[in-house]
């Protein structure tokens, strides 16, 4: 278990469908308000192959961590813990009450080529969504008070 980390979503299903990968976050724009012009910017805004259904699962931060240390301590790769931009998108429209609200982050591993990216959908004050990218070697700390949240595929 992440000890950065608490699970909050237990035992409840949350399943993502099965799904043809080609949808990006940077043209998600029936979703998100705001998108991120660094997902075009940085080329990490390509479709993956296609997934089956896929389990995951929501965590809420309780230690001040960066993205290396929250994604690195689960003791898997991190190829095992990633969703498609596809899927993320699927999450936020269907599961939106797991968001973190508050203007904090929800974040979410995805690949694009060979490098690791994290996508971080959060609420305006108005109620409307955005997202934004960054590179998972990032090194700022996040702030556990904040209780972002990240979600993951079940292992």
């Amino acid at each position: 278990m992440n000890e950065r980390l608490e699970l909050i979503s237990g035992e409840e299903s949350l399943t993502l469908d099965s799904d043809d990968g080609q949808e990006t976050l940077s043209q998600a724009t029936d979703v998100f308000r705001y998108i991120d012009s660094n997902f075009k910017r940085w080329r990490c805004d390509m479709a993956a192959p296609a997934t089956e259904k896929t389990v995951v699962r929501v965590y809420e931060m309780v230690r001040d961590s960066t993205f290396e240390e929250l994604f690195g301590g689960f003791g898997m790769t991190l190829d095992a813990l990633t969703l498609t931009q596809s899927q993320i998108k699927q999450f936020v429209k269907h599961y939106g009450d797991w968001l973190k609200k508050d203007g904090n982050g929800t974040f979410f591993l995805f690949k694009a080529g060979n490098e690791f990216f994290v996508a971080a959908a959060y609420f305006f004050s108005d109620g409307r969504l955005g997202v934004r990218v960054r590179s998972l070697s990032l090194e700022r700390a996040f702030r556990a008070r904040k209780r972002h949240r990240l979600v993951i595929k079940s292992s």
